[in-house]
Formats: structure tokens, sequence, C-alpha cells
């Protein structure tokens, strides 16, 4: 199972097709072929593996955000310090 992959629709024709991105879909909604065993512990490995990167992905935005954070708290003291120096100086 692909990240994003056609999948038939019922319809009439049978000609309509539909992109699906199966990261975005929860597991408890995927539906497997429980007669293909080997598919369904490939299709649930690839779901954890995309998970995994999932989380890999929100722990680097969480730690830049934190490191963003930082930065701004050490510019606004700066900031506050050079004000309050200038105003001594005065």
């Amino acid at each position: 199972m692909s990240d994003s992959r056609p999948i038939d629709t019922a319809n009439n024709n049978n000609k309509g097709r539909v992109i699906v991105d199966w990261a975005q879909v929860p597991d408890d909604d995927i539906r497997y072929d429980t007669d293909n065993e080997e598919e369904v512990m490939r299709a649930k490995e690839e779901q954890a593996q995309l998970e995994a990167k999932r989380a890999e992905r929100e722990k680097a935005e969480a730690k830049r955000a934190a490191w963003e954070a930082e930065e701004e708290r050490v510019r606004k003291e700066g900031e506050k310090h050079r004000a309050e120096e200038e105003k001594e100086a005065k």
C-alpha cells in the first residue's frame, strides 16, 4: 500500500477512480483483506512506518518551535536590557 493509490469506486460504469491518501486515513478505518495475511502484515507495517515518520516530523517541529521561542525570549530580554541601559545613561 502506498501513500496514495487509485481505487475503484462502486458506480455503474466502473470507470470511476479516486485517489486516497492512505496516510490521512486512521488505521481503524482501513479494512484489510483478511484472506491475505501477508498483505495485511505489509499494510500494517507500512502504516506503522508512516506513523513513525509523522511522529518524527512532529518531534522535529516541536524542537524547532521551542528553539524559536527561546530565541525570541533572548531577543526580548536583550532589548529590555538595552532599553534599561539607555534609560540609565540619560
